[in-house]
This record gives structure tokens, sequence and C-alpha cells, in this order.
């Protein structure tokens, strides 16, 4: 029961926080390992700071894990995840199920394609944790830094390997979706050292031809 519990923190905590907006980020590591963190700002009505902090509390959630902090005005709470490899992320990550009903996770030949299909509107909204919370987010944007080749995305913004979808409460539909080879963009070493073998071959021949022409002038 604590196990579940701990799965669904998350969610209760989008529940109780009804309007608020947030950063969702995935890094994607060299190794395929995931770091998964999730920013929320939320109005500091009430006993919202001391409420949101005893859910994590009360279900002994690593300390390492979370932090909520709070001003006059706002509560920020900021949770963060590892995890070995995307298999690992989409069958243990407490933060995802909350936000989106499923990720369709294809990998072929190295290349490797993560689709999310979101209808917004036609999700469960009864407070029902079996459903996914969007509607109860203003805004929340999506951000994934990606270190491999990227060949295909549908994203909104791409700012060096970062890759950005925002998601509003009005939107209808959202689909994410981006496909990358399992390889690094890496420097043709052996094309450079091949390239540099035939100029210097190339050069030394035409330094022995200069000297038999400068030789055969003489005479």
């Amino acid at each position: 029961m604590r196990k579940l519990i701990k799965i669904l923190l998350v969610g209760i905590l989008v529940i109780l926080i009804t309007g608020c907006s947030g950063n969702y980020n995935l890094k994607i590591n060299e190794d395929l390992s995931l770091e998964e963190e999730l920013d929320i700002t939320i109005p500091n009505n009430n006993d919202t700071y001391q409420k949101t902090l005893n859910i994590f509390e009360n279900n002994e959630i690593d300390k390492d894990k979370f932090s909520v902090t709070k001003s006059e005005n706002v509560v920020k709470i900021n949770y963060k995840d590892k995890f070995s490899s995307i298999e690992d992320y989409i069958l243990n990550s407490k933060v995802y199920p909350q936000l989106f009903s499923n990720i369709q996770y294809n990998k072929k030949d190295n290349i490797i394609d993560l689709t999310i299909n979101e209808n917004i509107k036609l999700k469960n909204n009864d407070n029902n944790l079996n459903g996914t919370n969007l509607n109860d987010l203003d805004v929340i944007q999506v951000n994934v830094t990606n270190p491999f080749k990227v060949y295909d995305s549908n994203a909104e913004l791409v700012n060096e390997k970062v890759y950005t979808w925002t998601i509003k409460n009005s939107d209808v539909e959202k689909k994410i979706q981006i496909q990358f080879k399992q390889t690094l963009d890496q420097f043709p070493l052996r094309a450079v050292v091949v390239g540099s073998v035939i100029l210097l071959v190339i050069i030394i021949f035409g330094i022995i031809l200069l000297r038999r022409y400068k030789k055969v002038r003489r005479f």
C-alpha cells in the first residue's frame, strides 16, 4: 500500500494545486540514462505550503528528491528522479503518468522513437487518480534535452540540444514526438587522418619533383 501511495504522490499534489503552472524537464544522457525534474509554482493560499510538505514527508520520499519553498505569494515545488534507461523511466517514473496517459516507445536499428498523443479534454477530470491531470494545470512546458542526432521532431522550439513543447489548459489535444539515433555526432577523426596522410604524400611527391626539376635545369 505504501508503494502505491508513493507512485500516486505527484498525482495527489497536482490535484491539490489546481490552476498552477510548471516545467517538466527530461534529460537524456549519453549512456541513455535519464534525469527527470518537475517544477511547479502555485499560489500561497492558507495552508498550501504545509499541506504539500506533509505529503512528501508522510510518504517518506527521499529528501534529496524534492524541495518545497514558499514566499509571500507562491509556493514552489521541485521533484527530481533518475533512471538507468528509457525502459526504467517508462516503468517507474512517478511523474509522467500523472501528466500523460502513456508514452509510445519504439527502437529499431538504434533508432529510438518516443511519442505522446494526448487528448487533453477527453481525460477523466473528476479527481480520479487513475486519470492524468493536465487539465489541472494552466500551462506546463515540456523540455527534453537530447545529446544525440535527432532525425525528426515536432518540437515548437529548439535551443541547442533542448526540445520544447508548451501545453496550455485550452489545448484540446497535444502530440509530442522525437526520433533520434543512439549514437553521438562524433568528430570524423578517421576521415581527417586519411585526408591528412594523402595531403602529406602529395606534398612530399611535390617536393621531390620540384628538386628533380631544379637539378635538370642546372645541366
